[in-house]
């Protein structure tokens, strides 16, 4: 076992003798579980801040060579709500349905296995989005989804999730952290970017109609460690998504951190790191 994995198993356990202790009979004073959270939370500190120290030991200053990010959720977000664009699009189209009823076809839909392949988006992703599209509005009419699908590729359907996004992407840079996106998404991604003006902030994207691989598959984690010539153990991937973002990125050896629960901005991920914006 390295050394990293060490200081990940020690934490783990203290968390997990805390819940066992919790659930015991033992467990009936307030107070004294208040204190106990209290000294469980300083061990806990104490381990993670030991843990920093250790990589920047090793990496001078910093604790990771690599930042990985999660797109949608994290470092951009829609603009307005997907049913209410559907819905406004798909008026002239003869789409009826309210706001509310697209939500849930659209919710019913997603959730439903794909079976036309493996990966939900394959290249453009296009056959995914059509049936998604069609059952969510009730509306197969090839000129609306195609105002739809070509609208989710510009400026006008996103914006950056933090807005000094820019200004701490470039401190971490100039620190000689790179940075690369990974992201389940079609290949309208890199348009996408280059139409928000950020696709020169990073070095790599790993997207994963490219890929052929989503998350959370370690795979695509790995490309992107392999796009930008680091180990996986020296990147920190951050998204919003438990289970997609922090369980595939660790499955594939890398740090991760669940965006607006361990990070809440991105300063906040520099700082993390080591680097001052």
């Amino acid at each position: 076992m390295t050394v990293m994995n060490s200081f990940r198993s020690v934490f783990t356990s203290k968390s997990k003798s805390l819940t066992k202790w919790c659930r015991s009979p033992s467990y009936s004073s307030t107070s004294s579980a208040a204190a106990v959270v209290a000294e469980e939370h300083q061990d806990s500190s104490t381990y993670l801040k030991d843990y920093a120290d250790y990589r920047r030991s090793l990496y001078g200053n910093i604790t990771h060579k690599a930042l990985l990010v999660d797109a949608v959720g994290t470092l951009v977000l829609p603009s307005q709500p997907m049913a209410q664009i559907y819905r406004t699009i798909g008026e002239k189209y003869g789409v009826n349905y309210s706001e509310e009823e697209i939500l849930y076809r659209y919710r019913r839909a997603y959730s439903q296995p794909w079976g036309k392949s493996r990966l939900r988006y394959v290249n453009d992703g296009r056959p995914f989005w059509q049936y998604i599209v069609s059952n969510s509005t009730g509306c197969s009419d090839s000129q609306y989804f195609e105002e739809l699908y070509n609208y989710y590729m510009t400026d006008k359907a996103w914006h950056l999730c933090d807005p000094n996004t820019e200004e701490v992407f470039k401190a971490l840079r100039n620190s000689g952290v790179k940075l690369a996106v990974v992201s389940n998404f079609d290949t309208r991604l890199r348009p996408l970017l280059r139409a928000l003006n950020c696709d020169d902030w990073f070095d790599a994207v790993a997207v994963s109609a490219e890929v052929e691989a989503e998350k959370p598959n370690p795979t695509i984690f790995l490309k992107a460690c392999e796009l930008l010539d680091v180990k996986p153990e020296d990147a920190v991937h951050v998204g919003d998504d438990r289970r997609n973002d922090i369980w595939g990125a660790r499955d594939a050896g890398c740090d991760a951190w669940l965006w607006g629960s361990d990070v809440h901005s991105f300063k906040e991920v520099a700082q993390r790191i080591g680097v001052q914006v």
